[in-house]
């Protein structure tokens, strides 16, 4: 049954009656509510993938509500454009975290147990919560290259401080942070075992312990890759010919000068109009060393900033919305993500974020150099436009110097200073951070200006 040019209402779907056989309701855009004889309302989503027809269950209605059932449908269809089916693709998952469990549990009755073995089992048990299938390949081949030569066939109740330090030496000073990553993933592994009663309930990973058996302290790591300021509004304008919630978070990012996990966490709920518009990120999301203690950091809103959670919203809906219409539907979506995966309940893994840095490099004409590089030709990474934005208050605006430190949420290493300033100083974060706006949404180099929704109305 089609309703044409009607979209679906929670009224309309709470008065449908099943029949007896099963029938159709079009929300449009593929979307459809499936009544069954059962009374059961299922949603489904209808695509084109490989040029075949595919219906796509979305869950049963009430539990999946009307505006999560157009969000599913919207990121499935995406996914389907982008050519990833997203019926394989959630089927592969599911046969993953089923694997994941069988190959934890056979590994727990298997004996002996080697690290190399425990080291397997550990990551099956971890990798379904895991957001990428790379983080599984990059244990495995961080493992492979300087853990296994040493520890993979010793028993794992037999693993000390010594033979640990044995499996890192050679990149405890030539290569820090590979140093580090091994270390924390060994540390994890014995903790693991420890768990389930293999080993005794210590850690030989403790790179303080190693340190008292000849190893020096690791060396502190370079900074990361960020760009020149000057190159910020350009790189917005190539970040906006792409589609889907990736860029619109890294967008916010740079507009914002918060972290990647900051933004990728934000909700709905954590963004008010009243008064100056303002996005509140709790203290338990901030990184701070006394957690306990941290305070919610409040972020000023630029127009541009609300114009990206504008497109953020118009993707959520199906629908166009524009900067002027937000602040009346921000409070609908309550508590959910702004910018989710395509599993709509979590949010995107860092690596979404990176990977749009990465594709825009990778789109650069042929022979051309990637453009999105810092001054020694490293990849720019989500984190390192903090720093483009604390250059850009140095170099052209000095005297807002406190005003940025207090945009950035960095602590106060004065402790007498610290115990002093209380003030966030928001009143003048909101010009600074407009300003920042203002030079990130200039003509690029092509004299294009910045592709907004709908600003003339907000």
């Amino acid at each position: 049954m089609k309703r044409p040019g009607k979209s679906l209402d929670v009224k309309t779907i709470d008065a449908l009656k099943p029949r007896g056989s099963i029938y159709r309701i079009t929300d449009g855009g593929g979307l459809l509510l499936e009544v069954r004889p059962t009374g059961a309302k299922i949603w489904v989503c209808r695509l084109t993938v490989d040029g075949r027809r595919r219906d796509m269950g979305l869950g049963g209605y009430p539990v999946v509500t009307l505006a999560a059932a157009r969000g599913a449908a919207t990121a499935a269809r995406q996914a389907a454009r982008s050519g990833v089916d997203p019926i394989a693709a959630r089927d592969a998952d599911k046969a993953a975290r089923v694997a994941a469990i069988a190959a934890e549990k056979a590994a727990a009755e298997a004996g002996p147990r080697t690290f190399k073995a425990v080291a397997e089992a550990c990551i099956a048990g971890q990798a379904p919560g895991w957001k990428s299938k790379r983080t599984v390949d990059l244990w495995r081949a961080s493992l492979a290259s300087h853990a296994h030569p040493t520890l993979g066939d010793m028993p794992i109740a037999e693993i000390d401080r010594a033979a640990v330090m044995r499996a890192i030496e050679d990149v405890w000073t030539t290569r820090p942070a590979t140093a580090r990553k091994v270390l924390r993933r060994i540390g994890s592994i014995l903790r693991y075992a420890a768990a389930h009663g293999w080993r005794l309930n210590d850690n030989p990973a403790d790179p303080r312990m190693l340190r008292h058996l000849g190893l020096p302290s690791l060396p502190g790591g370079r900074k990361l890759p960020s760009l020149a300021w000057a190159k910020a509004p350009a790189f917005l304008v190539a970040l906006d010919t792409m589609d889907g919630f990736g860029p619109l978070a890294l967008r916010f990012a740079v507009l914002t000068a918060m972290r990647s996990n900051e933004v990728r966490g934000a909700r709905w709920s954590e963004v008010s109009f009243d008064g100056a518009p303002a996005w509140t990120v709790p203290g338990e999301r901030m990184k701070q060393k006394k957690a306990s203690t941290v305070q919610p950091h409040r972020v000023p809103l630029s127009g541009a900033a609300i114009d990206t959670l504008a497109r953020a919203y118009s993707l959520l809906a199906g629908k166009p919305v524009t900067a002027a219409e937000l602040p009346k539907l921000a409070a609908l979506r309550g508590n959910s993500l702004i910018f989710p995966s395509s599993n709509l309940t979590k949010p995107l893994s860092d690596m979404t974020l990176s990977a749009c840095i990465r594709r825009l490099n990778e789109a650069r004409p042929e022979g051309a150099p990637p453009p999105w590089r810092d001054a020694d030709g490293r990849e720019a990474v989500p984190h390192g436009f903090r720093a483009t934005f604390r250059t850009w208050v140095d170099d052209t605006m000095p005297g807002e110097a406190e005003a940025a430190e207090r945009a950035l949420a960095h602590e106060d290493r004065n402790v007498v200073s610290g115990a002093y300033r209380r003030s966030d100083l928001f009143d003048r974060r909101i010009g600074l951070m407009e300003a920042w706006a203002t030079h990130c949404a200039a003509p690029s180099a092509s004299g294009q200006p910045i592709r907004t929704l709908a600003r003339e109305s907000a």
